[in-house]
């Protein structure tokens, strides 16, 4: 008779073909102490189904991000493909969680639209230095199907862009000014 280890293989066969393998995957956890040190940890390696919210359900980078009023988990966005997708069709972010979208140009202006997102949310523009050079507050959210005219947009300057569940930022106690302890990410 298969044991419960054997029953757990099989299912874990079953399921690494619905998600890309990317040896890359890693936890990193900044150190709120000493806000611009951080260090990685391995994490599972099992794919990058990066846009599933809430994190414990998806396989992909994360990175655990203190702030003045909570430590946030945010899923690394680091490829165009990724960052196209986002946070289009999830129906939910819980309090802690949502995306990091990281850019390989550096500082720069970005605009982000929030086509076929289904929550409003805030947006924190962020420099590669880690400071907090913008938030857009309760961006609204979009029925699918909208027209491009419809969609809610933003612009900022960073190489990060955090997208949160609307009202997340304040209660993090995120603020212009501030800066964050964002390791360098491989942005693609």
């Amino acid at each position: 008779m298969p044991n419960v280890s054997t029953y757990a293989l099989i299912a874990l066969a079953l399921a690494l073909p619905s998600c890309a393998h990317d040896a890359r995957n890693v936890e990193t956890t900044a150190s709120p102490s000493v806000a611009p040190s951080a260090s990685a940890a391995p994490a599972a390696q099992f794919g990058t189904w990066c846009h599933v919210i809430p994190l414990e359900r998806s396989f992909c980078s994360v990175l655990v991000l203190p702030t003045p009023k909570a430590t946030l988990r945010l899923a690394v966005q680091d490829t165009q493909a990724r960052r196209e997708r986002g946070l289009m069709g999830v129906r939910a972010v819980p309090a802690g969680e949502g995306m990091l979208f990281a850019f390989a140009d550096g500082d720069g202006q970005h605009q982000f639209w929030m086509k076929d997102t289904l929550v409003p949310l805030d947006m924190i523009f962020v420099r590669s230095d880690g400071v907090v050079m913008a938030i857009a507050e309760k961006v609204a959210a979009t029925k699918p199907g909208a027209s491009d005219d419809r969609v809610a947009r933003r612009n900022g300057e960073g190489r990060y862009v955090i997208e949160l569940a609307a009202g997340e930022a304040e209660r993090a106690g995120l603020d212009v000014g501030i800066r964050l302890a964002i390791p360098e990410i491989a942005a693609r």
